[in-house]
């Protein structure tokens, strides 16, 4: 009977507990409910910056290709058989200025060219009793220039004529024809020895020893290092601010080290689908080589009464988000630049609150709640 009294009350005590957890349950749910009104009607928690207005600095920044400033295209400009020196003529190789880079075989031109020589000796020497007899003035310089002619170095200027009846004389025996078809083959004789034109290094080597070689046969590239060109494209609003003289600094991605350079040339034509013109950067220094790529970065005139944010802030309209009395206001700002991830604007007052986080669905007329007060 006792074991049954306790059983009883075991029971009892079960349903009453039961009837006590029943009763709690819409109590909960009608405190969550009002958690979630208040939440509502205190808006999303967002954070916002102040508006500091001043002066802005900003630069343009933008990647192109070195390409060096002196750069020489070698042509054969003689016919005949490339010698022993272009053996060395390989790409890497440095010359100084005037070194002999590329010789062809000259032997039988040569001797084409002595022989025109020694025929216009005898030609001066030839018309010289005509002189001694006729004009007595001209005979002295004429004598010494034919005696001074010497057939393994250039020829000298002719004597100076001082009357017509001269000069038609001496063009009616040759002597002024023979002489510069002579100054042709010179001219043409210095070809086969071809020089360095300035201190630089060969960057492509055509040539190779033995090799017969026609007028006009492509034989290398040959560049100086003293000073490049990187050549950028720069957007048509920023031509006016940056022109001729401009400073930069280039920088690069793949080696350390930062070089001075100046803006030298401003392009003249418009890219039609970009709107864009080319601007080419005049540098020079160690580890530079034809063909890196340099970033630029060209300082340019500050903005004033201005701020800077990130872009993520100013949408495609060119409209921000400011925060007033817990409500979001769209605001129309005008937008300066665009550098990196930050945009420089004007035309809010100092101190404004600016939404700084990112809502999809923000929305003028949203209700908010900054998380951190000023």
């Amino acid at each position: 009977m006792k074991r049954r009294i306790i059983t009883i009350g075991i029971a009892l005590l079960i349903v009453l507990g039961a009837f006590i957890v029943v009763k709690a349950l819409p109590k909960k749910e009608a405190k969550s409910a009002t958690q979630v009104s208040s939440a509502k009607a205190e808006g999303l928690l967002v954070e916002v910056l102040y508006a500091e207005l001043g002066t802005v600095q900003h630069s343009y920044t933008a990647t192109g290709k070195l390409r060096a400033f002196d750069r020489f295209e070698i042509f054969a400009q003689a016919d005949g058989q490339l010698l022993a020196s272009a053996r060395n003529f390989k790409e890497g190789r440095s010359y100084a200025r005037g070194q002999v880079m590329l010789e062809i075989d000259q032997r039988e031109y040569r001797m084409t060219v002595l022989a025109q020589k020694s025929n216009f000796i005898t030609l001066i020497t030839s018309i010289l009793p005509d002189l001694r007899s006729d004009y007595q003035d001209a005979y002295a310089l004429w004598r010494a220039y034919a005696s001074e002619i010497d057939v393994h170095k250039n020829l000298k200027e002719l004597p100076k004529v001082d009357t017509e009846q001269l000069k038609f004389y001496l063009a009616g025996k040759g002597v002024y024809s023979s002489y510069y078809n002579i100054l042709s083959a010179e001219e043409k004789l210095s070809k086969y020895i071809i020089r360095a034109p300035f201190d630089g290094v060969v960057t492509s080597a055509l040539a190779e020893a033995g090799t017969a070689v026609r007028n006009g046969s492509e034989l290398g590239t040959f560049i100086s290092t003293s000073s490049y060109d990187l050549e950028i494209t720069a957007p048509l609003a920023l031509v006016e601010d940056v022109k001729p003289g401009t400073n930069a600094v280039l920088t690069s991605t793949e080696i350390d080290g930062q070089w001075q350079g100046r803006v030298v040339r401003v392009g003249g034509a418009i890219d039609e689908q970009t709107q864009s013109l080319k601007l080419f950067i005049r540098t020079s220094g160690d580890n530079l080589k034809e063909g890196m790529f340099l970033t630029a970065e060209l300082e340019q005139q500050p903005f004033e009464n201005a701020m800077s944010l990130p872009r993520k802030m100013v949408d495609s309209d060119d409209n921000v988000f400011t925060v007033e009395d817990g409500v979001l206001h769209k605001r129309h700002v005008k937008v300066l630049a665009r550098q990196g991830d930050l945009a420089i604007i004007e035309g809010l007052e100092q101190g404004t609150p600016v939404l700084s986080t990112v809502i999809k669905s923000a929305h003028e007329g949203m209700k908010v709640h900054v998380a951190i007060e000023r």
